[in-house]
Parts: structure tokens; sequence; C-alpha cells
């Protein structure tokens, strides 16, 4: 199934070799686009929830995305980039260019991918999703937490990520992605978002994508790094 795009692509592609002498190199880059529309079409297919989670999600309250392998799709998909293994919160995209905030490969769902970006996050187990609010610990944690103001800081922090303490719990940036559990995650992207969210996995399909409800808990705006202060 992962390979089906690309094999798409081939067959038609070694179809028309056979007539190469037949059509001229405009109609060849007409077939060009044609064919990438069609992989498009399908790739977003691929992504997006069916829809009886669509339905679902929304009788729940809750929005609903598909993240895919990367160590299935990543080199068989070329856009999305990131073959569909990465999430926006922010803009609802699976684009690695649009403000990833959450990664899934090798069964573990990462945050926190470029320069002094980073992410806070927590694994609540089995709780719902509907019960995660603002006494949640975790959540009153990162309610409160402040973002870093300068790069030395924030630097600091983007190391503390890999396992920070905090009170009775401990938040990662990395968690094994097991179905049914719910997660916390504060999400800091300098100059662009940062945001907390609540989501669970609500199902792994058969080639490893996941079927991930969540929802907005707060929006803290775009944080920006004092250009004053540079690294040593």
């Amino acid at each position: 199934m992962m390979r089906f795009p690309v094999v798409l692509l081939s067959l038609i592609f070694f179809s028309s070799v056979l007539n190469a002498q037949e059509i001229s190199r405009e109609q060849k880059f007409d077939q060009i686009k044609i064919l990438t529309e069609q992989i498009d079409k399908i790739v977003q297919d691929l992504l997006r929830p069916s829809a009886s989670d669509i339905e679902a999600a929304a009788a729940a309250g809750f929005n609903v995305f598909r993240i895919m392998p990367r160590e299935v799709y990543g080199r068989a998909i070329a856009v999305p980039q990131g073959g569909g293994a990465y999430y926006s919160f922010s803009t609802g995209s699976n684009d690695y260019q649009k403000i990833a905030q959450l990664s899934l490969e090798q069964n573990s769902l990462s945050t926190g991918f470029a320069g002094a970006d980073y992410g806070l996050m927590g694994d609540l187990g089995t709780r719902p999703l509907s019960e995660v609010n603002g006494e949640t610990p975790e959540i009153d944690y990162l309610l409160k937490y402040k973002a870093p103001g300068n790069i030395v800081d924030a630097r600091v922090e983007q190391r503390k990520a890999r396992e920070h303490k905090a009170e009775t719990f401990t938040l990662k940036n990395r968690f094994p992605s097991v179905v049914g559990n719910t997660f916390v995650l504060r999400s800091i992207s300098f100059r662009d978002a940062d945001i907390l969210v609540a989501f669970k996995i609500m199902r792994k399909d058969a080639d490893g994508s996941l079927i991930i409800f969540w929802k907005p808990l707060a929006d803290f705006g775009k944080p920006e790094l004092d250009p004053n202060i540079r690294e040593n």
C-alpha cells in the first residue's frame, strides 16, 4: 500500500515511454502535471480520516486527524513534506514546513524539530479526553509554564524537554504511541505558535497510521526571542 502512488506513476510513465516519439515535450509536461494532480489526490485520500471518524469526533466536540508513520511513508510520498508523518495543531496541516508540532516514527510520538523549538508532552494514560481540563496537574503546570525569551534560556529548556521533572510527574518530548492513551502537549515554535492541546490516540490502522482526536486548551500567541541575546 505504501508504494501505491510511486507504482502508479511508474506504470503510467513507462507506458508513455512506448509512445515517446509520438508526443511533444509540451504534451509530456502536461502529462506530468496531470499525474501529479492524481497522486496528490491519492495522498490526500490516504491522509483523510474516515467519515465515521470525523462524525464521531464532531459528536464528542473534538477535532480529528490522521498521522502516518515516517518509516513507511516518508520516502514514498514527497508532498506533504515528511510523508504525512507530521501534524500541526496550529495550521491543521500534515506538512513539516507548516509549523510541525507532532510526529510519528517507529511507534513513538515526538515534538520539537527545528531551531530552538521544543515541546513538553505528558502521557495521561487512559484518562478520557473529555475529562482533561485545568484541574489536571499536568495541564495546570503547562498553563503556568513561561516560554523563554532568549536563545540561551531556550536551549536550556530544549535540553530539559527530554525529561522535564515537574512536581509529581515527568514531561518529555517523546513517548510511545499507545492506542487508547491521552496526552497533553505544550508546543513552542518561536515566531510562529505556542499552544497547549490534549489528544487521544483512538486507533491504529493496518499501515501503522494513527487516528487522533484532540482539543485545544490554550493559545499563548507567537513567542519571540530577544535578538540582542545570542548564543556563545
